[in-house]
């Protein structure tokens, strides 16, 4: 077996005693001295703990002084140069002794460059020695093995129940070996928001002392659940009363409401004139809603009312009247009622008129006149849904009463009727009284 292919202890070398680190540079000063005297070759000066030599020659140690635990590096000796073979060894230090693995990977039966692998933290001394003569050595830290953890982001719609867990990646290197953690996610989210995906590992096999774990946390995410809530759309001929929802149902579409969970409606919508508007509601949650966790959109159906087909009818009676002729002017006006009733509703007419004058006996028709306009008890105009019809109506004048006795009468001229009178017991006619009244009055003048 080669010396680069068997296993070291902390004692070095194989059959070969440990030295202490005092002496090994006392003795590699003496044999530099040896050397220097007999060849007067340029001095070497190396590092009193290792790391890189002063070497003019370049034969020094080419590689870092800090290894990860668990990680790989390549060192150097005479920059790869063959001459002989050369032999590596480690040694841990007294003070914090680790421990490394050494394997020779340029396929060289000379070894000049070898692997060194991190085993066990601490500080060890790297040596190489040729034709059994001590070269060089460096001081080599075994560190804590830097890696990160980090919890993958988990997002979902909103759905009652509860989010957690995912994966964890490492970065920057992987647990050496059979060294394996278990991870207890500590985070969760129910309710609409975000959250770091937080969590702890605990080591099943290995130990925690080997590493620096740095923990990044992605997020655990719940959006909301879409919902819409559109309302019927409703139509009907005009009959005085609002349209309203009533018992219509209300669609929800979209995502729809977790089980157990949902809202109330109120509707605010009416229609009652022909027209159309909004079937308008709103809503507030049941117990055990919480509306945060919902996207809520509204879209209203329409409030349809049709004029109507067969129209209302509606006849004005105007106002009549009777009177006796007392040689005056007589008139009539105005309509026995405005006011109507319909289906329970109430609706009045106005805009129109009728009336009638005369002096005469006689009868005079009424006139009507205008245009004839219908509202509600609200005021709206509903006129389009009704006829308006006016009956014909009149004034009549009688004459006086002919049954009074012509003696109460006034009679004047040749043509009246006469009528007795006794004067001192002569029978005179009414024409000679009225010639004798003349004749008196010419005797006046």
């Amino acid at each position: 077996m080669s010396f680069v292919d068997a296993k070291f202890s902390k004692w070095g070398e194989v059959a070969t005693a440990v030295f202490s680190q005092s002496f090994a540079k006392r003795l590699a000063r003496v044999m530099l001295a040896a050397v220097l005297a007999a060849s007067f070759l340029p001095v070497v000066a190396f590092a009193d703990e290792g790391g890189a030599a002063s070497d003019p020659v370049e034969n020094a140690f080419k590689g870092p002084d800090k290894i990860q635990y668990g990680m790989t590096e390549q060192y150097t000796y005479n920059n790869g140069k063959p001459t002989s073979k050369y032999r590596w060894s480690y040694v841990p230090t007294q003070e914090n002794g680790g421990a490394i693995t050494i394997s020779s990977v340029d396929n060289s039966p000379n070894g000049q460059i070898v692997s060194v692998t991190g085993t066990k933290l601490g500080y060890v001394i790297l040596r190489v020695s040729e034709d059994g003569q001590f070269k060089c050595e460096r001081k080599i830290l075994i560190s804590r093995r830097d890696i990160t953890l980090t919890s993958g982001s988990l997002e979902k719609v909103y759905d009652g129940e509860e989010l957690t867990g995912g994966y964890v990646s490492v970065d920057g290197g992987d647990f050496v070996g059979d060294d394996e953690v278990d991870v207890t996610w500590t985070n969760s989210l129910t309710d609409v928001g975000e959250v770091d995906n937080e969590f702890n590992v605990t080591f099943t096999s290995g130990t925690p002392a080997n590493y620096n774990i740095t923990y990044r946390y992605g997020k655990l995410r719940v959006t909301p659940r879409e919902i819409t809530l559109k309302s019927a759309d409703l139509s009907k001929e005009y009959d005085g009363e609002p349209l309203i929802n009533g018992a219509a149902a209300i669609a929800i579409e979209g995502a729809g409401f977790v089980e157990g969970q949902g809202v109330s409606y109120t509707f605010t919508g009416s229609q009652k004139i022909a027209g159309s508007s909004d079937n308008a509601f709103t809503y507030k949650p049941n117990d055990g809603t919480d509306l945060d966790n919902y996207d809520i959109k509204t879209k209203f159906g329409k409030l349809e009312v049709t004029n109507r087909s067969t129209k209302y009818e509606i006849t004005l009676t105007p106002n009549s009247k009777s009177v006796t002729y007392d040689g005056t002017e007589k008139s009539v006006s105005g309509f026995e009622t405005l006011e109507f009733q319909i289906n329970g509703q109430t609706f009045y007419v106005s805009g129109v008129e009728a009336s009638a004058t005369g002096t005469d006996a006689g009868e005079y028709p009424v006139t009507k006149s205008g245009q004839a306009v219908v509202t509600d008890v609200e005021g709206n105009d509903v006129t389009e849904q009704f006829i308006v019809n006016i009956d014909d109506a009149k004034l009549t004048i009688v004459e006086g009463d002919s049954d009074k006795s012509a003696s109460n009468l006034p009679h004047t001229g040749d043509s009246a009727a006469p009528y007795a009178m006794g004067i001192c017991g002569v029978a005179i006619t009414a024409g000679a009284v009225a010639f004798v009244a003349r004749r008196k009055g010419s005797s006046r003048r």
